[in-house]
């Protein structure tokens, strides 16, 4: 009977503690990095599809995407930049541009002596049209060598 009564104290608990954390908005979503460039925008464009408003891709970011770079995200006249957007026919005619995060690739040895490390910079752009819909995301995954 001892069992069964903390069993129930500790499923309600889960319950109720499950409810407080799902109503109080602190969800946010997270990039794995790491993941293929396509994989990256899948994950964006679930979550800002194509035609939402600059305006709601910016309350996006602002309030549920985690990510790495600083200062207020803002719209910028102007088509999207950098290679992803490159092989596009629709590149917008202004962006959203953020800095993701970095990532570091596992250290290989060049002729045995020299250790290096590849770092990997991600950032995400959200293209917009002129009526102000989304046309496209595009993900720019930037390599140094160290």
């Amino acid at each position: 009977m001892k069992n069964r009564m903390k069993l129930l104290a500790i499923a309600c608990f889960l319950v109720i503690s499950a409810l407080v954390f799902a109503g109080s908005g602190n969800l946010k979503v997270v990039v794995n990095l790491r993941a293929h460039r396509g994989e990256i925008r899948k994950c964006l464009l679930r979550q800002t599809p194509l035609g939402s408003t600059s305006q709601s891709v910016l309350k996006f970011i602002a309030t549920q995407l985690e990510f790495s770079g600083s200062g207020s995200p803002k719209i910028e006249s102007g088509p999207a930049t950098g290679s992803a957007a490159e092989a596009s026919q629709d590149r917008g005619v202004k962006r959203i541009r953020i800095y993701l995060g970095q990532y570091y690739e596992h250290p290989e040895v060049v002729f045995l002596t020299a250790p290096i490390l590849m770092e990997r910079e991600v950032s995400a752009q959200w293209a917009f049209d002129k009526e102000d819909r989304l046309v496209d995301i595009f993900i720019d995954k930037n390599t140094g060598v160290y």
